[in-house]
Order: C-alpha cells, then structure tokens, then sequence
C-alpha cells in the first residue's frame, strides 16, 4: 500500500464545488485518477462531504442528471479526521478501517486528503525478528518472561511490533527465539490470530543479530525484506524505507537517526606543548546512530556466516570488501530501544491504556 497525502495546489485541483454538474465531478475524477473527491461549499469553501464513483452510479441510477448539482449526490457525513498524523499512522489507520480516501477537517476546512492506493507486489513482504534476547538489563521482569513479551498497555512489546507492520503490509514473519522461546511460540503460534504468518528458527546459541540469518530457509524470504530488533518500537514507513533501498540497487539498507551528546563540562583544547589553543562550553556533538532496523536482499545472505555468532553492523563493513552495495535510511519519527526499566517505563506511559 501507498499512501499519498494531497494538500495545498495539488488538493485545490480535486476540489469540486456545490452547484456544479455532475459531469463536472467525473471530469474531476477521471483527470485526477480517483474514484473520491471533496466536495466544497460554493458560498465560502467550508468542507461540505465527498462525491464518490459509487455515490454518482447510485444518482444516475435513480434518474439523475449529468447537468444535475453534484451536491445531489454528494455525502454529507463521510469519515474524516480533525487532526494531521505521521503517514505510517495515517497508513495504518485506513487500513485498519478498510478505506482508501480519507479528508482531514479543520474547524470546518478541508486541508489536506489521504490516498491509499493499492500497488502490485509480485511477493508480500517478510520480516525477520530477532526475539531471542536474554533482557538481563530489564530483570527481575524477565526473570519468568522474555522481553518480547512484556506488556505495553494491553499487549506485549511483541505485538506492538507486528501489528504495526501488518498495517503497512508486511504479511509474514520469522521469529528468530532463544531465551524461553516455548513462550513466544505459545502465544503467537501460527500468526493467524493476528492475521498474518508466521515461522520460527531456534538460536541453541548466542548468534548475534545477523548470525540467525544463517538459520532461516532463504525460500521464506521476499526479495527484499526487512530484519529488526524486537525491542524497539518505531513507526518507521516501510514503503519510503523499501523505495530508497530498491531505487538505488543497495544490497542492504540500515536505518539510522540522529543522536545528539552533550558534554556536561567546558572542553579545553590544547597544543602538544599543554599550551592553551581555546574552550568550548558545554558542546554538543551530533551522530547518526544504527536504528536496529534493515531493509535486506537475498544477495546478503552468502555473506552471513553459518553457526557464527555475527552482528549485521558488521554485515556492512563485510559487504564492502566484497565490493556490494550498502546504504542508509534516516528516521526522524518515533523510536524506543526498550533495553532497560527507563525506556520500557517510558513506552509505557506512551502506551498506557491503548487500545489500538
């Protein structure tokens, strides 16, 4: 699914006004390659519904007119929202409520319009997960309880991770397990309970977050897929970060963000003699940091040591003197390494009480 946001000159264009023909709105329609447009009020631009397909069959049917006023046939109390979201939300929300068109109305205004539209996939996306950590840092909570599985509002970490990227299309799963993994296969089982697919490999060992590649069968795979932590929760967009990996031929692409340090003292520089050069108060130094998230193809496999405890980090610089392809993908949106009791009591202020 692609998810397209219409705003500014790009919304005026899809615009149809009451007291216009119907005619008019199909025109509309079959330029702009919709099936929904916005109807306007014709006296001040107030948001007064949507003229879908469906809805001018309906009116024709009925005995209607070409040259009739759109606002006949138009919807007067479509699903709107009264707020902007990130895509990834706005993604998943439409999906979740079946829609592909979805206005968004401020106090009477129409600003902007979601476009879901269907794109063809020759094979449904597959994520690797790697759930098979110890969570020492987080014990005594993961004492009788693997991380995965430690709730955040009325479900686990785990589940968080799934459903999110179920909404924005990912199908099937690879649950790479290790401490207590009778619990996380339990619980999820087959997948199906949260309609999607999912398998299991076995880590008898510490592998690493590459290292378990080298169990899963390659033919479970989609070329490409994603493999990620499954401590951290973000709500990276899957279609942009699968875009930027396949429009520049990468072989694997590692999610970065941003990370700023500040040094809490005055940093004095100064010549090898111990003479003094200048100060810097307090500076603050900026880094791109690895997201624990990666959008891989099936070339990268060969590279991935078998029975070897191997981190993908280290997948990179591997890559490299192979002479592939590896590059990176920048998140500026949600992201919680769920490592220790702070940030899991942080995700769970976040999360308290959610339901969705």
């Amino acid at each position: 699914m692609r998810l397209e946001n219409r705003n500014g000159s790009a919304l005026d264009q899809i615009c149809v006004h009451d007291g216009q023909s119907v005619l008019e709105a199909m025109k509309i329609m079959s330029k702009a390659g919709l099936r929904l447009i916005p109807v306007l009020a014709a006296d001040d631009n107030t948001f007064a519904g949507v003229v879908a397909d469906g809805d001018i069959r309906r009116f024709l049917s009925d005995g209607g007119q070409m040259e009739d006023d759109v606002g006949q046939a138009t919807n007067r109390t479509p699903a709107t929202l009264d707020h902007s979201m990130s895509q990834t939300e706005a993604r998943a929300l439409m999906l979740r409520r079946g829609i592909e068109y979805l206005p968004v109305v401020k106090d009477g205004q129409l600003s902007s319009l979601y476009v879901l539209w269907v794109t063809a996939s020759t094979q449904e996306l597959t994520a690797v997960i790697m759930a098979g950590g110890l969570g020492s840092r987080l014990a005594p909570l993961t004492d009788n309880c693997p991380k995965p599985l430690l709730p955040l509002g009325d479900k686990p970490i785990l589940t968080h991770i799934i459903e999110n990227l179920r909404d924005q299309g990912v199908g099937r799963f690879v649950l790479s397990t290790n401490y207590l993994s009778e619990m996380i296969v339990d619980h999820y089982g087959d997948g199906s309970s949260l309609d999607v697919s999912i398998s299991y490999v076995h880590e008898t060992s510490r592998m690493g977050t590459g290292g378990a590649l080298g169990l899963v069968d390659p033919a479970e795979l989609s070329e490409p897929f994603l493999c990620l932590n499954g401590d951290i929760l973000n709500d990276i967009d899957v279609d942009a970060l699968r875009e930027q990996h396949q429009s520049n031929q990468w072989d694997a692409t590692m999610v970065v963000r941003d990370f700023s340090y500040t040094v809490p003292y005055g940093v004095v520089k100064t010549s090898a003699d111990e003479a003094f050069v200048g100060a810097e108060e307090k500076p603050t130094t900026h880094y791109r940091i690895n997201a624990g998230c990666y959008m891989l193809s099936k070339s990268v496999l060969g590279v991935v040591p078998q029975d070897k405890f191997y981190d993908l980090p280290t997948l990179f610089s591997d890559m490299l003197e192979r002479g592939m392809k590896g590059g990176t993908y920048m998140h500026k949106g949600r992201w919680i390494d769920i490592g220790d009791i702070k940030e899991l009591e942080r995700a769970r202020n976040i999360f308290k009480g959610s339901k969705t």
